[in-house]
């Protein structure tokens, strides 16, 4: 009697087992999956217990060797940004003395709110001779022009002077 590929695969899936074995024990049952189970757990032939679950499937397929779940990477990519955002400083200053020193976010946002009064205020600065610098987590300037090169033209530069 010819079995049918679905069975073999639910059989091979629920007691754990191989396909030869699936197969030798729904051929001698003429495709009855019930007395097929009962033969290989009666013989012990079954693996340890497989789960029943679609869901199990999906998983096993998906995640070899019992991997865990990736974690959703936007969110995580956001945090890192705005944790880093936190700790790089918004600075104006004149001749070593800091007027203004506050989070990169909170200068973002008191920007972005105020928009067309920020604009006129960001250029006060430069006419009195305050300089405004935008410092990394580690105390370097920060150049927007540098920003967005590759890293690798990045690491050939070395760092800059800390001071206004």
């Amino acid at each position: 009697m010819s079995v049918s590929l679905e069975k073999i695969d639910m059989l091979m899936e629920r007691a754990n087992i191989s396909y030869k074995e699936a197969k030798d024990a729904l051929e001698r049952f003429d495709g009855d999956m019930v007395e097929a189970l009962i033969y290989l757990e009666d013989a012990q032939k079954t693996g340890p217990r497989a789960r029943d679950s679609r869901e199990y499937r999906h998983y096993r397929h998906a995640r070899p060797n019992g991997a865990q779940r990736p974690r959703n990477d936007f969110f995580d990519d956001m945090k890192k940004f705005f944790d880093k955002m936190n700790k790089t400083s918004f600075i104006i200053g004149k001749k070593g003395k800091r007027v203004l020193d506050i989070p990169l976010t909170v200068a973002a946002i008191i920007i972005l709110l105020t928009l067309p009064v920020s604009l006129i205020l960001l250029i006060l600065p430069y006419i009195f001779g305050y300089k405004i610098v935008v410092l990394d987590p580690k105390g370097n300037k920060v150049k927007p022009e540098e920003t967005f090169k590759s890293k690798d033209e990045n690491e050939e530069k070395e760092p800059e002077d800390r001071r206004f």
